[in-house]
């Protein structure tokens, strides 16, 4: 399952409503290799699943027959899914998005366009793209869903989500560094 992408549940789920259609990332990622119409991987955590006795168990992935989402979304072995109950136990057993299984994956990117950017050459349009929701006319901004927080702006906002994302020094916000802008959308 290559090219991939790791993505956080905030992401996934704007990727699978609709609302994001950019990801940025460090430049020199090897995403920046990939061709227009390649295929992107979306990797998200996962808690690994099985049914016993007619109801569902979390176990271990080498005798799970599905994988439960952040969001409760199910993907089965056989890429059927189902909408259940998102886990509530922080204790669950978490699988990271580098382990996820290739079976599981349930987001598959088309990369539309490709470019290289500063971070701070954001544009407004491409926060919206990112993701970010606007309320009250805009006059304040967030995340989808796990991402708390509302912004006075998009900007500050991004800015936010990029730093909780991007801690290292260089690729902070305040370092502005080089990223790759991968304009997607769901293939078909």
């Amino acid at each position: 399952m290559e090219p991939s992408l790791i993505l956080d549940p905030a992401s996934a789920r704007g990727l699978l409503q609709g609302h994001k259609t950019q990801l940025r990332v460090a430049a020199g990622h090897r995403l920046g290799e990939l061709a227009q119409g390649a295929r992107i991987y979306g990797r998200e955590p996962c808690a690994p699943g099985r049914m016993q006795n007619g109801s569902e168990l979390l176990t271990d992935l080498a005798r799970a027959d599905f994988v439960v989402f952040a969001d409760g979304w199910r993907r089965a072995r056989d890429g059927t899914g189902w909408q259940g109950r998102p886990p509530l136990d922080p204790n669950e057993m978490w699988i990271g998005a580098l382990h996820m299984p290739a079976w599981a994956c349930r987001i598959v990117l088309e990369l539309r366009d490709l470019r290289k950017e500063y971070l701070h050459d954001v544009t407004p349009d491409a926060l919206r793209a990112e993701g970010l929701i606007p309320l009250i006319g805009g006059l304040l901004w967030h995340w989808p869903k796990p991402v708390p927080g509302l912004h006075l702006s998009a900007r500050r906002a991004f800015a936010a989500n990029w730093d909780i994302t991007h801690p290292v020094p260089g690729l902070r916000w305040a370092d502005n560094p080089q990223v790759l802008v991968l304009d997607v959308k769901l293939a078909g």
